[in-house]
């Protein structure tokens, strides 16, 4: 071989490395994490905080080493054609094999690129996606600096195709965060409740106070003309330590008492009459359609831990509290005075249940598995039984719900208070063994082939 046919050789080799290493930096540029590489920036690493800069405009890099990538792949087969040109004319080969011989060295040229300038390293690069983008972070900053008059050239054909510059997207979407908390509780680098907590504190932002608030039904309060004694009663009775005051109706709330204020009074005054103004704070209200997080931010700037939700025409439509709000993202607060959520849901074999009409309807439909659709018509048991039916029940209805039937066995005025399900099959096994049931045999039977299968 002369000293032409070797530097050709050289130039092939070179343009193969160059483009290998073009296609495994566009993977590992492409493939490593935006929160990883934000956190190693935020832990000082020079090269993360580059690639940072590269990530927040990926046109810069990607047309950068496509470039490269191009140019190497079009040298690489320039070069082929012309080394083995010579090397056919210098061995002599017949004319009539030359162009059978070219098409062999094309498709042996396509292979070796496709392995060695594609397949391999972009496989390499997703293998070590972090180590590479962060070597490769600096060189392509460089090189796309130096590449910017035919990169700015080419950036603005690009737009002029596609329609301008791309929206720009965020680091990670609502459901892929939910998806990572997940994964990530699997792989026990978050616990469970702290994989809860998370997703209360994300679907916070999408819950109305329509939906975590005591109903208008539910609500414990006092007529402004109570006496003394009839307030205690009620404190007492109620276990609260705080309770609304209204004149007249629910729909005139006046403001609200605290049961530490009620003490003071009743120990430290020596007034013959009491007056329920003396005690009287105010009281703040809020639509029903207000989100979660934002009464959470409202009701914790202004310091106050309970207030009255209104409907579009302004009436109450029910109460919330600081406590009903954090719920909802450290789960259920429960003191020795609330009633047990046992109590609500009692399963009283393992095709029957009794069921409170303020449980939650999603909660009912996870645990016994009722395959009911969700619907935002309703959110406790009893709305779901007024929904379905269409009409406040009497004790006795009985309608059908996804899988069980449901029959109202409580009912006062015009509301449901308790409701009895009976399945055409047993509850899901978690809910029986929790409520002290034997999961049922599964019955086994005998396929096609003589294989045993489990019966479900």
């Amino acid at each position: 071989m002369t000293a032409v046919q070797w530097a050709e050789l050289v130039v092939i080799l070179v343009c193969f490395v160059l483009a290998g290493l073009a296609s495994g930096t566009e993977t590992a540029l492409t493939s490593v994490g935006r929160l990883r590489v934000r956190y190693l920036a935020e832990e000082g690493s020079r090269a993360a905080r580059i690639l940072q800069r590269l990530q927040r405009d990926p046109n810069r890099f990607l047309s950068t080493v496509l470039l490269i990538n191009t140019v190497a792949l079009i040298v690489a087969s320039s070069a082929t054609t012309l080394l083995t040109d010579d090397l056919f004319h210098a061995w002599g080969v017949p004319h009539e094999y030359v162009l059978w011989l070219a098409l062999l060295v094309s498709l042996l040229l396509s292979v070796l690129l496709l392995l060695l300038a594609e397949v391999t390293p972009k496989t390499l690069a997703i293998r070590y996606a972090e180590r590479v983008a962060l070597m490769a972070a600096g060189p392509v900053d460089r090189m796309a600096t130096f590449l910017s008059p035919v990169l700015w050239a080419v950036t603005i054909v690009s737009r002029a195709l596609t329609g301008g510059r791309a929206a720009k997207a965020p680091y990670l979407t609502e459901d892929e965060l939910i998806t990572l908390l997940h994964v990530s509780e699997e792989q026990g680098v978050i616990e469970e409740q702290e994989r809860d907590m998370i997703h209360g504190i994300i679907e916070a932002g999408d819950k109305s106070v329509r939906e975590v608030m005591i109903p208008r039904t539910d609500m414990v309060a006092v007529e402004r003309s109570a006496t003394l004694q009839d307030i205690a009663r009620i404190f007492k009775q109620h276990r609260h330590t705080r309770l609304p005051v209204y004149k007249g109706d629910l729909d005139h709330i006046v403001g609200l008492i605290h049961a530490k204020d009620l003490l003071l009074f009743y120990t430290l005054s020596s007034a013959p009459e009491f007056k329920i103004d003396k005690i009287l704070r105010p009281i703040l209200y809020t639509p029903e359609t207000k989100k979660v997080d934002e009464l959470l931010h409202e009701m914790r700037s202004k310091k106050v831990h309970m207030m009255v939700v209104v409907d579009e025409y302004g009436g109450t439509a029910g109460l919330v509290s600081l406590e009903d709000l954090l719920e909802e993202i450290v789960g259920e607060i429960r003191d020795e005075y609330d009633q047990a959520e046992e109590e609500q849901l009692k399963i009283v074999s393992p095709t029957e249940a009794l069921v409170d009409a303020r449980y939650p309807m999603d909660e009912l439909n996870s645990r016994l598995g009722l395959g009911i659709s969700e619907s935002a018509e309703y959110d406790s048991v009893g709305g779901y039984v007024v929904a379905s039916l269409g009409t406040i029940p009497a004790p006795g209805a009985v309608m059908q719900g996804g899988r069980a039937k449901w029959k109202v066995e409580q009912a006062r005025g015009n509301r449901v208070e308790l409701v009895r399900l009976v399945a055409d099959q047993p509850w899901p096994d978690d809910a029986l063994v929790e409520a002290g049931f034997a999961p049922p045999q599964r019955q086994s039977k005998i396929d096609a082939d003589g294989f045993m299968q489990e019966d479900r």
